[in-house]
């Protein structure tokens, strides 16, 4: 994108205090992973750094996981708006006993949208000291995971095919964003 996504504007918000107005009725801990938290500090939120900076993903998962006071972690990336908080309520009701609950859409596993059970600290660690900058699904084969297949995220509302805002759109380009931005447009009245 050439430019931090998380600042982009979704309607009269940026793409992080929209995710933030739509999670803060989910959950009572909200910590947000930043290496530059200086630039996220008027949203009045614990940032946490990587342990490891420049690791990628897995290492912000593993090191908000490990900074959690609950024992389950929902983490998603900030490219991705259109949050379905019913979505989210169904995978938080779906993860007891269950080290990963993630969805599974037509591009495979969304492990930027995804709960993580503090069990799966220590295979976490293990993957990123052996592998660097790894997948964050490498480390699923090790772990129990519960897969919200397709079948059930179309029976939750928000998460048919079709919708108007589909939760697990993200961006990459500004072509993708401006698109996210059309689709928002057409819902307003």
């Amino acid at each position: 994108m050439g430019r931090d996504k998380a600042f982009l504007k979704i309607g009269s918000f940026t793409i992080v205090e929209h995710q933030l107005q739509r999670l803060k009725p989910l959950f009572e801990e909200i910590l947000l992973s930043a290496n530059f938290p200086d630039k996220f500090s008027h949203l009045g939120l614990e940032i946490v750094q990587d342990y490891i900076p420049g690791r990628g993903p897995l290492v912000g998962i593993y090191s908000s996981l490990l900074r959690a006071k609950h024992p389950y972690l929902f983490a998603i990336a900030c490219d991705m708006p259109f949050i379905s908080p019913e979505l989210i309520t169904y995978m938080k009701e779906n993860c007891k006993n269950y080290d990963v609950t993630v969805p599974e859409t037509e591009r495979g596993l969304e492990p930027l949208h995804a709960i993580y059970s503090k069990t799966c600290l220590t295979v976490m660690k293990k993957h990123i000291d052996n592998n660097g900058k790894g997948r964050v699904i490498e480390f699923f084969p090790e772990v129990k995971v519960r897969v919200i297949n397709q079948e059930e995220i179309s029976r939750i509302p928000g998460g048919e095919v079709g919708v108007a805002l589909p939760p697990f759109l993200n961006f990459n380009t500004p072509e993708e964003y401006n698109k996210a931005l059309e689709l928002l447009e057409a819902t307003r009245p």
